[in-house]
């Protein structure tokens, strides 16, 4: 069984943006109500809704709409992108993804759409080790590269809080983002910044939601 990805290809990363956000695949059988990356449970475009108060996200019912997404988009010069480009199995979480060893199911696309475009910083929305976003992402560098990269715990814990590399005779920032998934609640309250984030906010009633938007705050485009 082969399941392509649904909008890897008609979603392509415009080659002016400067920023990239990229997720794995969406979970399968895909059961969204927009069709368009992270449009399955829609946690990520709350969490942006957020982040970018003077930004319309969601149409009148209460659903994202991509013509406001790309909108989005725009005025701050993002693009998004999957990983895979197929998988063979459904699947609800990354971790019950089936992906074989090299990058045969790896988004092909990925290499002359980066080095084409004005990309500057990456942001990841998973960053564990193997099916994470940034997982599969180390996995492209290294075959492209033939460098290992940092993990995604050591960049996030790290002084400066993102991966600097250069490829294609520019700088290119790395940062993870924590994933706006309900499964990474389990593992927010482990993390450093998190913990030193409460330190500071131990009376906030939704700590690990309002810590997502501060971190989505802190390290996407700032909201204009």
């Amino acid at each position: 069984m082969k399941i392509n990805h649904p909008w890897l290809n008609i979603y392509q990363i415009n080659k002016n943006s400067t920023g990239l956000i990229i997720g794995t695949h969406p979970p399968m059988p895909y059961r969204g109500c927009m069709p368009f990356f992270y449009g399955n449970m829609n946690e990520f475009w709350k969490f942006l809704e957020r982040v970018y108060p003077f930004d319309k996200l969601f149409d009148d019912d209460g659903k994202p709409e991509i013509l406001f997404i790309k909108k989005w988009m725009e005025k701050y010069d993002l693009s998004i992108t999957d990983m895979v480009k197929f998988t063979t199995n459904t699947f609800s979480i990354d971790e019950d993804m089936e992906i074989e060893k090299g990058i045969g199911q790896l988004n092909d696309n990925l290499f002359n759409s980066i080095k084409v475009s004005n990309i500057t910083t990456i942001y990841f929305t998973s960053f564990g080790n193997g099916k994470s976003s940034y997982g599969l992402f180390r996995r492209w560098y290294k075959h492209h590269f033939k460098e290992s990269l940092d993990s995604g715990n050591s960049i996030i814990n790290s002084d400066e809080q993102y991966k600097l590399i250069n490829i294609f005779n520019r700088n290119i920032k790395l940062i993870m983002l924590y994933s706006p998934s309900p499964a990474a609640r389990r593992g927010i309250p482990r993390s450093k910044p998190y913990l030193k984030w409460l330190e500071k906010n131990s009376k906030t009633k939704n700590s690990i939601d309002d810590f997502r938007v501060f971190w989505y705050k802190k390290h996407l485009p700032v909201a204009k």
